[in-house]
């Protein structure tokens, strides 16, 4: 496996859950995984620590798991790139991008199940970032997000997946209407409701642990 792929696929694995809050992430342990030597296991590592990814532990590493406050600035952050992403995206889209967000938001919609829906309404945010056409706002976005998954991934929230949905709708149509001003306000909207739903749930946490 190349460098590059291991650094790939082990940051996939992380953001996805594959790797416990309190698992010790050991370079021989990792290489044995992987079917890999320790060089790129290391390399690998160190590209994940500086993205906040993991932090160091005594012997090896951990992934960042984060605190509710983390989530909410990230959150705070997220909402302002976003917006600009999806305003960028209204005058920048291509013809092709725009029929991929809609065929991503069809699959959403249809999906039986919720966790193919999810994962179809996180490629159709990626996709909106590329339709931007600003690489640096697009990666920037890509690493606050991989820190909001892991992060986030222990919270109870509500189901709202059909409220995303119907979020997701009123964006895509102002993309396809060239309204970057709508399409911002949108975003917007989505992202603050969100956010709302995530501090309810660490709130319903806190309260139901006293």
């Amino acid at each position: 496996m190349e460098r590059a792929s291991l650094y790939v696929r082990l940051r996939t694995d992380l953001v996805n859950g594959t790797f416990a809050a309190d698992s010790l992430l050991v370079e021989g342990r990792l290489a044995t995984l992987y079917g890999v030597s320790r060089t790129p296991v290391r390399e690998a590592l160190a590209r994940l620590e500086q993205e906040g990814l993991i932090v160091r532990a005594v012997r090896g590493f951990q992934v960042n798991s984060g605190t509710p406050q983390d989530v909410i600035e990230i959150y705070e952050v997220r909402s302002v790139l976003e917006q600009t992403a999806a305003a960028a995206a209204a005058v920048g889209r291509t013809e092709l991008q725009l029929a991929e967000l809609t065929q991503l938001h069809r699959e959403a919609e249809a999906a039986g199940d919720p966790a193919i829906a999810r994962a179809r309404n996180s490629a159709w945010h990626e996709l909106l970032w590329g339709a931007s056409q600003n690489t640096t706002l697009e990666a920037i976005l890509r690493g606050l997000v991989a820190r909001l998954r892991i992060f986030d991934r222990e919270s109870d929230h509500r189901d709202d997946l059909a409220e995303a949905l119907a979020e997701h709708s009123i964006v895509l149509a102002a993309i396809r209407d060239r309204d970057a001003e709508a399409a911002g306000a949108a975003m917007a909207a989505h992202l603050d409701r969100t956010k709302r739903e995530r501090l309810e749930s660490f709130a319903r946490r806190r309260v139901g642990g006293a």
